[in-house]
């Protein structure tokens, strides 16, 4: 979702360049990581949210960037569900 999915990818981007620059680009690796682990599922949609959470976590450590790291880890675990069916390589490709 975080990486791949346009919607969420966009909104989240948007916040992290407007509050918390210093972090973007590292922010950006932690979000592709997260979506080729949905695209190629080689671990569990849980295993994939946690490593994105302790990724953003390590970035962000307090104010409006840890904020901000907390809501998003808590999106791609409360959205996953949903989207882990959805995301494939095949539909990648479409």
């Amino acid at each position: 979702m975080c990486g791949i999915e346009p919607v969420t990818t966009n909104w989240m981007e948007i916040f992290i360049k407007l509050d918390c620059p210093q972090i973007l680009k590292q922010h950006q690796k932690c979000c592709t990581a997260h979506g080729w682990c949905f695209i190629y599922k080689k671990v569990s949609m849980e295993a994939c949210n946690n490593e994105y959470c302790r990724c953003i976590d390590r970035l962000a450590k307090d104010g409006l960037c840890k904020t901000h790291s907390d809501n998003f880890c808590m999106n791609v675990k409360n959205l996953g569900p949903m989207m882990w069916p959805m995301i494939t390589k095949d539909a990648m490709n479409m």
